[in-house]
């Protein structure tokens, strides 16, 4: 009786940490999938800055892409705009995409005063995305950095 006992302790200690290694390598996997050089402080939002927000999920390619091509024009705009991540993976991100009615892929673009001033679905080309910018912000035409 003893003997059986001692193997179905081993059989939950292992279970119990081949779980735990799939934690850690799962929470591994999305944090090395988060996006690199964003904000997800949603709360700058209406505090004197241009606010640019991508409703995104590291799981889906074409927020992938949509982060991709706005890499490419991040530095033109700096210092005039500021880009936050509304991450869907984590609470806050979903509440966020939920109130605004956005999916992944979605940009949305907000005034210095928080008011919401438009947003694009869906994976845009780099010319696309600095003139949606310059329109929504009106801004003057700026010189690019990538390509579509």
């Amino acid at each position: 009786m003893q003997n059986t006992t001692a193997t179905r302790r081993k059989k939950s200690r292992l279970t119990n940490a081949i779980m735990a290694v799939f934690i850690i390598v799962v929470l591994g996997l999305v944090f090395w999938n988060l996006p690199r050089g964003y904000s997800a402080d949603l709360s700058k939002i209406g505090k004197g800055k241009n606010i640019v927000v991508q409703v995104h999920d590291h799981f889906s390619v074409d927020s992938g892409r949509l982060m991709d091509n706005l890499n490419k024009l991040r530095a033109d705009y700096a210092g005039v705009i500021e880009f936050v991540v509304a991450d869907l993976n984590v609470p806050e991100g979903q509440a966020f995409a939920k109130a605004h009615n956005a999916e992944a892929a979605t940009l949305l673009f907000f005034a210095p005063d928080g008011a919401p001033l438009g947003s694009v679905q869906g994976v845009q080309t780099v010319d696309t995305l600095k003139n949606t910018l310059d329109r929504v912000f009106r801004l003057p035409p700026r010189g690019g950095s990538g390509k579509p």
